[in-house]
């Protein structure tokens, strides 16, 4: 879609002035500070390229399609968290902000050289600038602070953690689809002897398609994998396939490729490692949870269309596997 930008002001007045001096440039100023104080700050330059301004008008629509509906979203939900602040008395302050950046580096590596450098490839990944990326670590801060009550570290929430952690799993190759008659036709093919890995690059939505379908090895145990997807691989032996499952508002076709045995290591000699990993994995349950309910809070409107098709567009599926 083209969409046509009104010509600022400012460029039609330089145009039109009768005394204009042939040494000095009739161009319009690409300097910010150059431009006239009563300048709309829509009409002032953000940048140039070659003597032509670029101006946030000229650039709007392109801004709230490629990321509007994303950060009308981290706004939604920081009000909705500053408002369950304020009614507790709680204040994130730098500190907390700091801490969850040490917990993030931590995870993506022990050795604080290669974490940095891991942190800084994801956030450029994910588009996450200085603001955006305060605003993460921030939103992370509030939401552990609210849920610090509710975080219950027991003998059977450890035991699951060794379970999921070192006990058996499954590898599996996945094809996920829109509707029960494309899973059906993808079934159909297997049973003539189609190709799993082929069929998941050509047919499959889910991200593992890249990977013909591929998913990390996991844990009948995890409960952070749909039940469905879970029991779908119960009576399978290694290299056989399911029917068409749903999941969601989507089916699945899955494929058993190996059963990995228990790693022998014994819950004794780590359970001080499985308490604080179970307290964190606690935490990070109970933080999504609740991100999860305060996702419509506050009440909100769009008026803008641009704005209302990224936002719908890019609304986060809960169920994915």
């Amino acid at each position: 879609m083209s969409h046509t930008y009104l010509i600022p002001l400012a460029l039609i007045l330089a145009g039109c002035s009768p005394n204009r001096s042939i040494e000095v440039p009739t161009a319009p100023s690409t300097r910010p500070e150059a431009m006239a104080r009563s300048t709309p700050a829509e009409e002032r330059p953000l940048a140039a390229i070659d003597r032509d301004p670029v101006t946030l008008l000229a650039m709007r629509e392109r801004l709230l399609e490629a990321a509007g509906g994303e950060v009308l979203r981290e706004i939604r939900l920081e009000q909705a968290l500053q408002q369950k602040l304020d009614e507790q008395g709680i204040e994130i302050g730098d500190e907390a902000i700091q801490a969850e950046e040490d917990r993030l580096l931590l995870e993506l590596n022990e050795d604080p050289d290669t974490a940095t450098q891991l942190l800084e490839a994801v956030r450029a990944s994910q588009g996450l600038g200085d603001v955006r990326y305060r605003g993460l670590l921030w939103r992370n801060a509030a939401l552990r602070a609210l849920v610090q009550e509710k975080v219950q570290v027991d003998v059977e929430t450890m035991q699951l953690l060794w379970k999921i952690t070192h006990g058996p799993k499954l590898r599996t190759r996945i094809i996920v689809v829109n509707s029960f008659s494309r899973a059906a036709m993808i079934v159909q093919e297997l049973q003539s002897g189609g190709d799993f890995t082929r069929l998941a690059v050509d047919w499959s939505i889910d991200s593992s398609r890249d990977r013909g379908g591929l998913l990390e090895p996991f844990s009948m145990a995890d409960p952070s994998y749909p039940l469905a997807l879970r029991k779908a691989f119960d009576d399978l032996e290694p290299g056989e396939y399911t029917n068409a499952v749903l999941l969601g508002d989507r089916y699945l076709v899955g494929r058993l490729e190996e059963r990995i045995p228990a790693d022998g290591t014994a819950y004794d000699s780590i359970e001080n490692r499985l308490r604080s990993q179970a307290r964190i994995a606690q935490e990070r349950m109970l933080m999504q949870e609740e991100a999860y309910r305060l996702r419509n809070q506050p009440k909100m409107r769009i008026f803008d269309g641009t704005l209302e098709t990224s936002f719908q567009d890019t609304a986060p599926k809960r169920d994915e596997p």
